[in-house]
């Protein structure tokens, strides 16, 4: 039976009949009555009002609105018409699917109506114009089959595509058809492709060619299949792509002469694991699998939840999978005779590939019995405080790998806890332990033993031994997997952020406009850090179309929640950012610049022009990390070919009179120390973040009241007859002195042995003090590593720029093994700018011995 199109938005209380009715497949449009009950959830969600959800009791996928520039993320572009969210109803983990690409995207697709099956409600309506000057459909459909029809716009070089999109009661995978019809009027060739987009953390099936397709991602619990009807599948996965290719009637190349057509049949599902993979591709093909089931539990008889379950076959991957929390994993498999290898690994680290069969389809295995570490670490007044805890093997103890830097709470050798309460399995043996909340409070090294079978208490204070009173700590650009340049988890970028006690973080992604909100709701810590909507708009040229802007407003549900489009001419792109919403006051940051391009080299032929003039009248503030490269040449060597040092071409600019305020900001991809290790420290009215206004931390950052941190806390104040100025303010001279007030202070895990003063970005020897030259000047006990007032004489209008450097010194074991533990623990305060004459202050022009820069090469 076939459903007849009536015309007419169905009333809301409709929604009733879809939330109600079990057995039967729905297709919907989101939008703001249908967002709660339809739109999928997971890592990856991309969904938008205007997209169409199929879902029936067992599946749900997202149909991308099949318009031109819909994209899912940065990276993830051109879906209109493609499946980008796919999930199972019952998995715990939702979508973890960036895109299936069932044609190709430049076909151009539009809604082409819908087939029905038995229905219940059939409402389809397509007269409404938006700003795509495109019909947009908006429907409540339910029928115990639906099939959403596409078709490609015509094109005098390409055959017509209907791509075909069928779900039904009972189905675990969506059938996608693709028909080819040539209506060019002469030949034309066709290869069958599909792409299906799934990275990092999910096991891809060996290239080559086979009957079935998966990619399984036993960590974050979810898996995708894809079988074709009637070929087999010869695929090849790279790290973000797996390219699929299929046969037509035996073909791999299909020659269609005019008015012919060629289709292809294909089953594209969703599960919690490979195993699940495997039974639906069985059920689809009609091959027999018999039901098994496995329950691990270790020696005291205890169920073991998170075990990884991998079966093999005849050498070949068969099944991935976990336990649930009874210790179980239920799955199908073969029985024909063949070689089974069943290899059970714990989450801590044991493994066994004894496998009893206790009873017919009924298997159990066994693991030694882990030991625990039971957290209960406090802040000072006793309660529960955020922190980091890393966990080193020692004495032949292996460190625990707890899971993916793209995890949340427990990643790598880390584990982050938002309220210092954990229980957690181990291996038995020896650790050593870190246990640390930011550069702000003494971390604490201890050891720890566990046995197994045994509790290990692991309990610290952790106490705030640096004071900031009148500062907050900020990172001002990070990124998590809405960024689509990674795929690390939102909740865990806010985990890292909070445990490393960030008090301000905008939640900049890549293109598209998110919030962290609802994740410190989650976790009950809204009051511990404050947040804004903000964005990465991020284009080409990297080095100079790179922008960062907060706050911003969010649009919750719409292409990039209402984000400005990049644009390829920088000048525009941050003229539009400076102009969105309304020409609201925000900050905009120039990100990771190459200064040489930016200010003087626009072309890049490495001769001086006027750059990129037209960005400078709305940038606010500009990266100049790395930090510890102020005490080096304006131009580096590195891998072989020259690099312009940014921090040293900043102060080159100011001389030239830019004064555009610096910061350093960690850009974290990961969530395995991906922040902490720079951040910023802002001047502020209020040192409790849930009073934070985060125009105050705009304004702090446009007035330069700003020092760039890797940890040390440095003070700078300067004095001139009874009037004060910190970093970012002007101070006029009297008498043709001043006083330079300078404090650097350390928690217990590194040091600072040279603080440095720079006149016009010139570094003074009489104003270098080291522990080796001047050792009186320097403390090794308590906070304050360095306390004295300076006197400085100026004759000309000086800014002065102070920088305090461990040279001896590294960030250490707080940031594990590798990556950011050498990195050295460096401040630089932003300049103060002292007029000596009384006619404000101007520039002196120097260029610091080295010419401007231009482009590097």
């Amino acid at each position: 039976m076939r459903g007849t199109p009536r015309f007419g938005w169905l009333a809301t209380a409709s929604l009733a009949i879809f939330a109600t009715t079990v057995r039967a497949t729905d297709l919907v449009t989101l939008a703001p009555p249908t967002w709660d009950t339809y739109a999928p959830t997971g890592k990856e969600a991309d969904a938008i009002s205007g997209d169409f959800v199929l879902r029936n009791d067992r599946v749900v996928a997202v149909v991308a609105r099949p318009v031109r520039m819909r994209n899912a993320n940065m990276t993830v572009r051109d879906v209109g018409g493609m499946i980008i969210d796919l999930a199972r109803r019952d998995s715990d983990g939702g979508d973890q699917l960036q895109a299936f690409y069932a044609a190709s995207p430049t076909h151009d697709f539009q809604f082409a109506g819908v087939e029905v099956d038995e229905p219940e409600v059939f409402d389809v309506e397509r007269n409404e114009i938006d700003g795509t000057n495109q019909p947009r459909p908006s429907m409540f459909v339910r029928a115990r089959a639906v099939t959403l029809r596409l078709l490609s716009k015509p094109r005098p070089d390409r055959p017509l595509v209907e791509l075909r999109y069928t779900l039904s009661d009972d189905d675990d995978a969506i059938t996608v058809q693709t028909t080819w019809t040539n209506d060019t009027g002469r030949d034309l060739t066709i290869t069958p492709t599909d792409a299906l987009r799934a990275e990092r953390t999910f096991e891809k099936a060996p290239d080559g060619s086979s009957k079935l397709f998966w990619v399984a991602d036993s960590h974050f619990g979810q898996a995708y299949g894809v079988l074709a009807e009637g070929s087999a599948i010869t695929s090849k996965s790279d790290a973000r792509y797996s390219y699929l290719n299929y046969s037509v009637d035996g073909q791999a190349e299909v020659t269609l002469p005019p008015g012919a057509s060629a289709s292809l049949t294909r089953f594209l599902f969703p599960a919690a694991d490979l195993f699940g993979v495997r039974a639906v591709a069985s059920s689809i093909a009609g091959d027999r699998l018999m039901p098994a089931s496995l329950t691990v539990r270790d020696s005291s008889g205890a169920p073991v939840a998170g075990a990884e379950v991998s079966l093999t076959i005849d050498g070949d991957r068969f099944g991935l999978g976990r336990t649930d929390a009874r210790g179980r994993l239920s799955a199908r498999v073969p029985d024909n005779g063949s070689e089974y290898v069943t290899e059970v690994v714990a989450p801590w680290g044991d493994r066994t590939t004894v496998v009893e069969e206790v009873s017919p389809g009924e298997f159990e295995a066994t693991l030694p019995r882990p030991g625990f570490v039971v957290a209960e670490i406090s802040g000072e007044d006793g309660g529960p405080i955020p922190c980091k805890v890393q966990f080193v093997g020692k004495g032949g103890t292996p460190t625990p790998d707890f899971g993916p830097d793209s995890g949340e709470v427990a990643v790598g050798n880390l584990y982050y806890s938002h309220d210092g309460r954990f229980r957690r399995a181990l291996a038995p043996g020896s650790y050593d332990v870190v246990i640390s909340h930011g550069p702000e409070y003494d971390a604490e090294f201890t050891e720890l033993t566990v046995d197994r079978g045994a509790e290990a208490r692991l309990a610290a204070t952790l106490r705030r031994t640096v004071d900031t009173t009148g500062w907050v700590s900020s990172d001002f650009h990070s990124h998590s997997t809405p960024s689509g340049d990674n795929t690390s988890s939102q909740l865990g970028r806010v985990l890292n952020l909070l445990c490393e006690h960030i008090e301000f973080a905008p939640c900049t992604e890549h293109n598209r406009l998110s919030t962290y909100v609802p994740h410190l709701r989650r976790l009950g810590v809204e009051h511990l850090m404050a947040t804004c909507t903000g964005i990465e708009l991020t284009s080409t040229p990297g080095d100079v179309n790179h922008q960062n802007a907060f706050p911003l407003v969010l649009r919750e549900h719409s292409q990039d929640n209402g984000a400005p489009m990049l644009d390829l001419d920088p000048e525009m792109q941050i003229e539009r950012l400076a102009l969105w919403d309304g020409y609201s006051e925000k900050l905009i940051q120039l990100n990771h610049p190459d200064l040489g391009h930016v200010f003087f080299d626009r072309n890049g032929d490495g001769e001086p022009d006027q750059g990129f003039r037209g960005m400078f009248g709305h940038m606010d503030v500009i990266e100049v990390h790395p930090p510890h490269t102020i005490f080096q040449p304006a131009v580096l060597e590195r891998g072989g070919r020259n690099t312009n040092n940014t921090i040293v071409n900043w102060m080159q600019l100011l001389n030239q009179g830019h004064r555009f305020p610096g910061v350093v900001n960690t850009d974290a991809h990961d969530n395995l120390h991906g922040s902490g290790w720079l951040r910023n420290y802002l001047k502020n009215p209020t040192d409790d973040p849930s009073k934070i206004d985060v125009m105050d931390m705009v304004h702090a950052a446009e007035s330069g009241h700003v020092v760039m941190s890797s940890g040390p806390f440095l003070e700078v104040l300067a004095r001139s007859n009874g009037t004060e100025a910190i970093p970012g303010d002007d101070l006029a001279l009297s008498g043709g002195s001043a006083t330079l007030s300078i404090r650097v202070q350390c928690p217990n895990w590194f040091d600072v042995d040279r603080v440095q003063v720079f006149l016009n970005g010139r570094a003074v020897e009489d104003l270098n003090f080291t522990r080796e030259s001047t050792p009186d000047a320097f403390s090794s006990e308590g906070a304050v590593r360095f306390d004295r007032e300076i006197p400085l004489t100026l004759q000309e209008d000086t800014h002065v720029i102070v920088a305090t450097i461990g040279e001896q010194s590294r960030l250490g074991a707080v940031f594990g093994d590798g990556g950011h533990a050498n990195d050295l623990p460096v401040a630089v305060s932003n300049p103060i700018f002292i007029d000596a004459d009384g006619d404000g202050f101007q520039p002196n022009g120097d260029t610091l011995g080295s010419p401007l820069p231009t482009k590097a090469n």
